[in-house]
């Protein structure tokens, strides 16, 4: 079982709020692993990650790849899906993410590729959040 507690963070509406957040270990095109933080979001289809992360995993742009998101409020977010290595505890696979083509966009643990691999048990009176890796 992989654990994480939730973090403290500011919000302008509430102040301070506990966030279910996991840490998530990319692979770049070189082999190199790249730490992020990213929000547990069961409500997000696909995992989101910003621009820079996806330039520093060696990410190019193909304009013809190019399509557009919808989030809160209609929001539109140009992005490009690209398939990724990432590690989660001890488990790595290839997920598919949503890169943005902008800054701006929180990183978001979503559900396609990521929550068919593992139970997630968000333990709110806890602030844990625990991810059990299914069987194979």
């Amino acid at each position: 079982m992989i654990s994480f507690k939730y973090q403290k963070e500011r919000s302008n509406l509430l102040g301070v709020v506990l966030r279910p957040i996991a840490e998530v270990y990319f692979e770049d095109t070189e082999g190199r692993k790249i730490r992020a933080l990213m929000y547990i979001d069961s409500g997000a289809d696909i995992s989101l990650i910003p621009k820079a992360l996806g330039e520093s995993l060696g990410l190019e742009v193909q304009e013809e790849e190019t399509k557009e998101i919808t989030g809160v409020g209609n929001a539109r977010v140009p992005v490009i899906i690209k398939k990724v290595k990432i590690r989660i505890g001890n488990v790595e696979f290839k997920a598919r993410v949503a890169w943005a083509l902008e800054e701006g966009v929180p990183p978001l643990l979503g559900r396609l590729d990521v929550f068919e691999r593992f139970n997630i048990n968000f333990r709110e009176k806890d602030k844990i959040i625990e991810f059990r890796r299914k069987a194979d």
